[in-house]
């Protein structure tokens, strides 16, 4: 312990069995202040104190004389000499030297930014007012950075330090004018001469310190009202810690505490654990301060568990922490614990703020805006207002500052969520909680609809509008409405939380209305994770709720996320799954929307004919179910198709009557696409001035609604187009790696390796060595993704660079490539056919 009298103190409670409670009951003190005697954190029993404690211990002889002489030695620590009185009758120690900081921590780390700031602000040879508030969290080490403070520059007072605790976040705070007894005592007014009131002893106070160099340092402050009337006159410092920042005090250096970085936590870890069996498992340990949420008291406490275990290993403690219902559980070690703050602060709230903090912690999202706080509670929106204000001023939410959309945002500590969670499931019941969380995820449905229509981008039609969700508040819908994809960005991760929470909930309508209304955005955007994972939790609540309809239009969604994730046999089998569905359902929209789609994934693996048919019977099915826009997009993949078969007048005509549906609807995305397509159409009629016209403007309307991904597909088409002219080098090499960074910059390996082939082409054909081994990376991934039709297009560029080499390997290339064209039944077989020297008609394979 720090001193003799807390060593006893604890001895002899424990001796007896008794608790902290049981011992305060007994002796008529409070239970905080028993545990602070304990620790040794700075408060001095008084002496009455004394003698409640001694008959609470049953202390009696020699045991009990050793006890009240410990205390007297404590109430009289720091101070030399005998006592005295002064020209006012005023009982005091004759060289005025108090000292009643608690002792420094030995193993304190970290906060030099911090200890630099109260430096600047607490030295007496410099301009500022020497106060200094430190702020934070529970649990985030403003008393340990604040005793250490003193303890570093107590050299600048030499006239003394003076310590109270105001127990300002408890249920029983310090009176402030308790605080100046205390403190007046220490200064020698005998208790007879103390004026009556707070502002008398103020006075009192200030008149004995003034002209000294002393230091204040008032810990655990409530507010203003607490901290107001201690402060003394010029010269002496003050140091406040609390959880609100107190920026109103006059000439206030306000710092506030954020969890300690990383590598100090690991170093605290070390210091309290051991360093050799730490750094042993360094990996380990840094997981473990992870789960800690880097809070000094949390990793204090992990750190004194393994200690008293040295059994364990850091991994096997992060396993018992890994589980978050019972992590708090673990952060705990004799009498400290995180979850004591955390209980004391929650005790002060009003009942609305309490169930907000708890319903907030369920929610699980990393992040929210201040809105859901009304939906979450049923009430008004400046209801959920001032109760987002008392949280804040708690410590119990820290703002994060403005998201993309500029909403103001907010979230937990990891901790304080973990803490949160557990009231909810200690204080709301299962059917309050879900009815909750049906009405904020209906706000944030409503809101994402608001920013979907708003969108520039192809429809998906995954969202079930039948499902009502109303806005409730009109400012915030005007944001989503205003920056749809900054508003879609910056609620990216909770909506994306919000699913598992509403399936989890059985709330399967809502679970998959939310999944659909985001796919857009994330198609958009090429977030093919978060889409697909928003699909596969959808889509088994549907299941699990009977519903079959959504369980068709979720695997339609899925089927399409997974267009972009490369694996084509899943894709396409997905699809078929959904086709079937919406058909025995009756969906006659979602059989065409799964056609266009299956169309595509069939034409990239080669199954030019069954694609064709695909395509043509959605084409015919979207416009009557009236989805003009889903119609210029399967025209657009048909004139793909008819391209690959070699039929491209055909290919140019349906994507122009393509491109005209979607200026006429006004689609800038879907014009995009179609111009896209358009250019490969003309290239392929060997019309590559026309082709470049239209790669540019696809290049253009993509950047213009915020598509990365169909930017770079069109850059790619456009160097293409380029590279039909062999005076153009430069700006084709210029413009298809400008292609390769963006799709290296979203991750789109299927893009990045067919510009890897669009540039290993040109440079086949200049001669340039570096083609050979661009093409053979190329053709390494066409393989091992088994598309066919790009495996056969790299052979032959292959081919092309070996012949100007003189290569033998050349005509192997060219029957490799002719065998995968034959299968495919491509126009370019016969070609090859001819130049091989063989009887093509005698192996073409029968149309499929």
């Amino acid at each position: 312990m720090g001193n003799a009298f807390s060593e006893l103190l604890r001895r002899h409670r424990l001796s007896r069995r008794l608790t902290q409670e049981a011992l305060a009951e007994r002796a008529g003190i409070s239970s905080r202040s028993i545990a602070e005697l304990e620790r040794a954190r700075g408060r001095r029993p008084r002496p009455r104190s004394l003698e409640q404690l001694a008959t609470a211990l049953d202390l009696t002889g020699e045991e009990r004389e050793e006890f009240i002489a410990a205390g007297h030695a404590l109430i009289w620590a720091g101070r030399t000499g005998r006592p005295g009185r002064d020209d006012k009758g005023t009982t005091i120690p004759s060289d005025l030297k108090w000292r009643q900081l608690p002792a420094d921590l030995p193993d304190f780390v970290g906060r030099d930014g911090e200890l630099a700031r109260l430096r600047t602000a607490l030295d007496p040879d410099g301009n500022g007012t020497r106060l200094a508030v430190l702020s934070g969290p529970p649990g985030v080490g403003k008393t340990a950075l604040a005793v250490h403070a003193g303890h570093r520059f107590s050299s600048w007072f030499p006239d003394g330090h003076l310590y109270a605790t105001l127990r300002g976040a408890g249920a029983d705070p310090a009176d402030p004018a308790d605080v100046l007894a205390q403190w007046l005592r220490a200064l020698g007014v005998d208790g007879s001469a103390l004026p009556a009131g707070s502002d008398a002893r103020a006075a009192l106070f200030r008149d004995r310190v003034a002209a000294q160099r002393v230091l204040l340092v008032i810990d655990d402050a409530g507010g203003y009202h607490q901290v107001e009337p201690l402060l003394p006159a010029d010269r002496v410092a003050v140091v406040v810690t609390s959880r609100l920042p107190l920026t109103g005090l006059p000439g206030v250096t306000s710092i506030d505490l954020r969890p300690l970085p990383g590598p100090a936590a690991v170093k605290l870890l070390c210091l309290v654990a051991g360093e050799d069996r730490v750094r042993a498992e360094l990996s380990a340990a840094a997981d473990l301060v992870a789960l800690c949420g880097r809070l000094p008291l949390a990793v204090r406490i992990a750190g004194a568990r393994l200690a008293a275990r040295p059994h364990w290993t850091v991994e096997t403690f992060n396993e018992r922490l890994a589980d978050e219902r019972s992590r708090l559980d673990e952060l705990r070690h004799g009498d400290l614990a995180v979850r004591s703050g955390l209980h004391l602060t929650h005790q002060r709230l009003t009942p609305a703020a309490a169930r907000a903090f708890a319903l907030l912690g369920e929610l699980g999202v990393p992040s929210f805006p201040g809105w859901p706080v009304a939906p979450l509670l049923g009430v008004d929106p400046a209801a959920g207002a001032a109760v987002l204000e008392e949280l804040l001023d708690a410590r119990l939410l820290e703002a994060l500052g403005c998201d993309p959309a500029g909403q103001p945002r907010y979230r937990f500590h990891d901790i304080i969520r973990l803490y949160a969670r557990e009231r909810r499931e200690a204080e709301i019941g299962q059917a309050e909680w879900t009815a909750a969380l049906s009405r904020a995820a209906t706000g944030w449905l409503a809101l994402a609809r608001q920013a979907q229509d708003h969108l520039d981008c192809t429809r998906l039609y995954l969202d079930d509008r039948d499902h009502p969700a109303a806005i409730t508040d009109q400012r915030v819908a005007a944001v989503a409405a205003g920056q749809p994809v900054e508003w879609f960005e910056a609620e990216r991760e909770a909506l994306g939380g919000l699913v598992p929470a509403c399936a989890e909930a059985d709330q399967a309508v809502l679970a998959r209305c939310l999944a659909g209304c985001t796919a857009d955005f994330y198609d958009l955007r090429g977030h093919y994770d978060d889409w697909q994972q928003a699909m596969n939790v959808a889509l088994d609540a549907c299941r699990r709720a009977g519903d079959r309809s959504g369980e068709a239009t979720m695997l339609r969604g899925l089927g399409s996320c997974l267009v972009e994730h490369d694996d084509h046999d899943t894709t396409i089998s997905t699809l078929y799954a959904a086709q079937a569905l919406a058909r025995d359902v009756g969906d006659v929209a979602g059989v065409a929307l799964a056609g266009k789609e299956l169309g595509l994934m069939l034409s990239i693996t080669g199954r030019v004919h069954e694609a064709e048919a695909e395509l043509r019977a959605a084409v015919e099915g979207l416009e009557r179910a009236g989805l003009p826009l889903s119609r210029s997009l399967a025209l657009t993949m048909l004139g793909f198709t008819l391209r690959e078969r070699g039929e491209t007048a055909e290919a140019v005509e349906v994507v122009e009557a393509a491109l005209d549906i979607a200026r006429s609807c006004g689609a800038r995305s879907v014009e995009a696409y179609a111009l896209r397509g358009l250019a490969g159409a003309l290239l392929a009629c060997d019309r590559p001035r026309q082709a470049e016209q239209a790669a540019r403007a696809a290049v253009v309307t993509f950047e213009q609604v915020g598509d990365l991904i169909g930017a770079a597909q069109s850059l790619r088409t456009l160097g293409e187009a380029l590279a039909r002219d062999p005076h153009r080098w430069d700006e084709v090499e210029e413009t298809l790696t400008a292609a390769a960074d963006l799709f290296r910059y979203k991750g789109h390996r299927w893009g990045l390796a067919l510009t890897e082939l669009s540039l290993g082409e040109v440079e086949a054909r200049l001669g340039d060595p570096r083609a050979i081994e661009r093409l053979h990376r190329s053709l390494r991934y066409w393989t091992d993704e088994q598309v066919p039709a790009l495996q056969a297009r790299t052979l032959m560029a292959l081919a092309a660079a070996s012949e100007q080499r003189g290569d033998p390997d050349t005509r192997e290339l060219l029957m490799r490539a002719y065998e995968l064209y034959r299968v495919l039944d491509a126009p370019v077989a016969a070609e090859l056919a001819v130049r091989l020297g063989m009887d093509e008609s005698a192996t073409r394979p029968k149309i499929r």
